[in-house]
C-alpha cells in the first residue's frame, strides 16, 4: 500500500493502519469486517459487535476474530480504539441519513445534497496530507505522457481531469473513451517508466480499471490513484493515492469530492507550469471575437 495513506488524519491511529496493512492477508470473512470499518471508521465506532456482524455479513465470532488478530484483545478493545481515535469527529452524512430515514415521504432537497457535498468535502480536506497532493502535481507536470483512466461512471471524470489537464502537462489522453476496455489496452500499450496513469475508481470498482493499472505498474510508470478510501484494491496497486470520500445518504456514490480533487490538481500544474499559464492565455485571447463578453468587460483584468 502506497505510504501516504498512512500520513492521513483519519487512516493514521495504529488500529486504522493495521486494518489497512493486513487487508489482503485477512481470511474473507475477517476482510469483510476490516473492508466496512475502513469505509465507514465513524459509523463502525458506534455498533456493537451484534450489529457489526449484520452490517458485514458475517457473525460477532468473525469479529472479534478480526479484533484478536489485530492484537487489540477482543471487540471491546477494538471500539475502544475506534472511539479513542474518532470520539471527535462526526458524521454529517450519516446524521443526514438517518434523518431522512423518518421522514414518511423520503424527501430530499437541495439542502440536503449541500449536506451531504459538504461533510465529502470536509471529509477529503482532512484525510489528504498535502505531500500526497504536491506528489501528485509534480507527477503530472514531469510525466512524458499522462493517460488518465475510469470506466462506468468514472469514465466521464476521467474525461474531465485528460481535457482540463491538458494545457499544463506535456501530453495528456483518456484512454478510457470511445471502443470500451480493448481499445483502452491498446492506448495503454506503450507507456513506460517517463509516463504516469492517472486512474480513477468508485465503489463498485471496475476489474478492466484494476487491470491496466496493473500493467501500467508492470512497465514501471507511476501509478496515481484517486479512489474512496484505504479498502479500495487500487490503494494496492498505485505508488500515489488521494481518497475521495464517496458516501452519499440517497445516491451509490458521490463524486463531489473526486471534481474537486481534479480541479485542485488542475490548478497546481497550472500554478507551476507558467510556459503554461502564458500558453492557455494565448489561446483564450485569440478566440475572443468568438465569445459573449459582456458591455464595458473588454480589455478590463
Amino acid at each position: 500500500m502506497p505510504s501516504n495513506s498512512k500520513d492521513t488524519t483519519v487512516y493514521a491511529s495504529p488500529v486504522m493502519r493495521k486494518l489497512s496493512q493486513s487487508l489482503t492477508d485477512l481470511p474473507p470473512s475477517l476482510r469483510k469486517v476490516a473492508d466496512y470499518i475502513l469505509r465507514h471508521p465513524l459509523k463502525a465506532a458506534t455498533l456493537t459487535i451484534e450489529d457489526m456482524a449484520q452490517a458485514t455479513g458475517t457473525s460477532p465470532a468473525a469479529v472479534n476474530r478480526l479484533a484478536k488478530a489485530l492484537d487489540l484483545g477482543g471487540y471491546s478493545g477494538m471500539k475502544a480504539e475506534l472511539v479513542t481515535t474518532l470520539q471527535q469527529m462526526v458524521s454529517p452524512v450519516d446524521k443526514l441519513r438517518n434523518e431522512l430515514a423518518q421522514r414518511p415521504g423520503g424527501d430530499f432537497g437541495l439542502h440536503e445534497q449541500i449536506q451531504s457535498a459538504s461533510s465529502n468535502l470536509a471529509s477529503a480536506a482532512s484525510i489528504n496530507p498535502a505531500n500526497a497532493f504536491e506528489a501528485f502535481v509534480s507527477t503530472l507536470i514531469a510525466a512524458r505522457k499522462v493517460y488518465v483512466l475510469g470506466f462506468g461512471n468514472s469514465v466521464y471524470l476521467a474525461g474531465l481531469a485528460a481535457s482540463t489537464l491538458v494545457p499544463f502537462c506535456k501530453d495528456t489522453c483518456a484512454i478510457s473513451m470511445e471502443g470500451g476496455n480493448e481499445n483502452a489496452a491498446y492506448r495503454l500499450a506503450a507507456i513506460t517508466e517517463q509516463d504516469a496513469l492517472l486512474a480513477i475508481a468508485l465503489p463498485r470498482y471496475s476489474q478492466d480499471t484494476l487491470q491496466l493499472s496493473r500493467f501500467a505498474r508492470e512497465r514501471n510508470a507511476t501509478v496515481l490513484a484517486i479512489t474512496d478510501s484505504p479498502a479500495s484494491p487500487l490503494t494496492a496497486i498505485a505508488e500515489h493515492v488521494l481518497f475521495a470520500p464517496a458516501d452519499h445518504p440517497v445516491l451509490t456514490s458521490s463524486n463531489i469530492a473526486v471534481l474537486a480533487l481534479i480541479e485542485g490538481l488542475v490548478a497546481g500544474a497550472m500554478a507551476r507550469n507558467k510556459e503554461a499559464v502564458r500558453l492557455a492565455t494565448e489561446l483564450t485571447e485569440s478566440v475572443m471575437s468568438y465569445l459573449h463578453v459582456p458591455s464595458g468587460k473588454v480589455g478590463k483584468k
